[in-house]
């Protein structure tokens, strides 16, 4: 028996073709059920089902093909389908083929599997990817291809949707672009049981004997799967678990409350007012003739969205390190993150251990992170998450900001069972500085204004730095 979380679209893993595609259509209906009726150019208002809505989630990479913006066009991932275990895997495959590119994702979808959305997310927002509620029309790359290479298109936001889990994917975009003539959807998430019964089949030698019928052998030739799927309420443990990874996202109210008001029948499409009040949406965009200025950030004309009496920018570095020493086999490297937000007294770093070629996770060596920031000696400590979940520390800016002075930082694994102490097998340590990651500069004048504008003392040459 298998059990899978979903946002009202997460069925999946029955082998035979008509009960997969049965469970499909029944799921998507009961996901958003309005969409089921209309086609992408169906001129009534409102959420319009695509052609490959029921279909896989395909990630294709795209240079637009407006004549306003041509011969320089643009570029994006677009993601049409149904979410399902092993999306999140095919994301990162995906964005492996990038080499670093910093490319926006492109969502249509249903929803389906929130364990992969979440882990869609996460890997979203290690990246600093932004996300658009859009869909994406194709030149010449049929739903059945395996591979398009960059293909021509165009992003139209009307009547485009992200509904269910898909919610958990644009809320791991550090910038989530939202037009009004597009649709956000949050419901009551189910627990969808798959039970497979499998009955050996036999061939039978009988001999019939004064009206008596016996049997003289028996072999088995095959064996003959029955797949049924039973769905249920969530269970509180798993409303929680994506209530924290909203949290963690910057994702605030109504988002949950409205998510379990909802039943999982019905949608609840957001309004305006409910995207800008839980940040689900950061800026809104146009309707039609998107990424047709490649001048603009992420080639959207946008408008950044204010929250009234709160200045809620965040600021987003990144930097890859490999390791030493293999893992699991594998060629490693460590990517981390670092993000701040206005106001906060914090920077939250992120580590993820990421396989060099592939680029999937995997699980960090021993119980956890042991950080020292030199020269001032500040420890921090964090244990092991999940391979697919970064490991964070939150990092005061006290001991932060005073990395500007050319400061070191260097992350051990602990040894399992070793309490606090650094692992004395390899990996070795990593050093790095936050300075040197994408984004650093322009992270460390967000976080520490009092020092970027720090000045020099005559004195010996020593800097003097003011730290928070």
């Amino acid at each position: 028996m298998r059990q899978l979380y979903s946002l009202g679209v997460g069925l999946s893993g029955a082998r035979r073709y008509l009960i997969r595609n049965i469970l499909l259509a029944v799921a998507l209906c009961l996901s958003v059920a309005a969409l089921a009726s209309m086609s992408y150019a169906d001129p009534t208002p409102g959420p319009h089902a695509s052609p490959n809505a029921a279909a896989p989630m395909r990630f294709v990479r795209v240079r637009g093909d407006s004549p306003a913006c041509r011969p320089d066009c643009p570029e994006w991932i677009s993601a049409e389908g149904k979410i399902v275990t092993g999306s999140s895997d095919a994301l990162a495959r995906t964005l492996k083929k990038l080499d670093g590119r910093r490319l926006p994702i492109v969502i249509n979808s249903a929803g389906g599997s929130v364990r992969d959305a979440m882990a869609m997310g996460r890997l979203i927002r290690t990246k600093h990817l932004a996300v658009v509620v859009a869909h994406t029309t194709l030149a010449h790359c049929p739903l059945g291809a395996k591979s398009c290479g960059v293909a021509k298109g165009v992003a139209d936001a009307r009547g485009a949707y992200c509904a269910s889990a898909c919610s958990l994917v644009l809320a791991g975009g550090a910038e989530r672009y939202v037009s009004p003539l597009s649709f956000v959807g949050v419901h009551q998430m189910t627990q969808v049981v798959l039970q497979t019964q499998v009955r050996p089949l036999y061939s039978v030698h009988y001999l019939k004997v004064a009206g008596l019928k016996l049997e003289l052998s028996r072999r088995e030739v095959g064996e003959e799967r029955l797949t049924s799927a039973a769905k249920f309420s969530a269970s509180d443990a798993v409303d929680d678990e994506v209530s924290d990874y909203f949290r963690r996202m910057g994702v605030a109210e109504p988002v949950m409350r409205l998510t379990l008001a909802t039943p999982s029948k019905g949608i609840h499409w957001m309004t305006k007012d409910e995207l800008k009040a839980s940040r689900l949406a950061t800026a809104w965009i146009g309707g039609a003739n998107l990424f047709a200025d490649a001048s603009q950030p992420n080639g959207l004309e946008a408008q950044e969205i204010e929250q009234p009496g709160d200045d809620s920018s965040e600021a987003f570095a990144t930097l890859a390190a490999p390791l030493s020493a293999p893992i699991q086999g594998r060629r490693a490297m460590l990517e981390m993150t670092f993000a701040f937000r206005h106001g906060d007294r914090a920077v939250s770093s992120s580590y993820v251990l990421l396989d060099a070629v592939s680029g999937a996770p995997l699980e960090l060596p021993g119980s956890g992170v042991f950080l020292i920031v030199y020269p001032q000696g500040a420890e921090y400590r964090a244990n092991r998450v999940a391979a697919d979940e970064p490991t964070q520390i939150a990092w005061p800016l006290r001991s932060f900001c005073p990395l500007q002075d050319d400061g070191r930082a260097v992350l051990s694994f602990v040894a399992s069972g070793a309490g606090a102490s650094p692992s004395s097998s390899h990996p070795e340590p990593v050093i790095f500085s936050p300075l040197a990651a994408e984004g650093g500069m322009a992270l460390f004048d967000e976080a520490c204004p009092a020092a970027s504008g720090r000045a020099v003392a005559s004195a010996g040459g020593v800097n003097a730095t003011r730290s928070p």
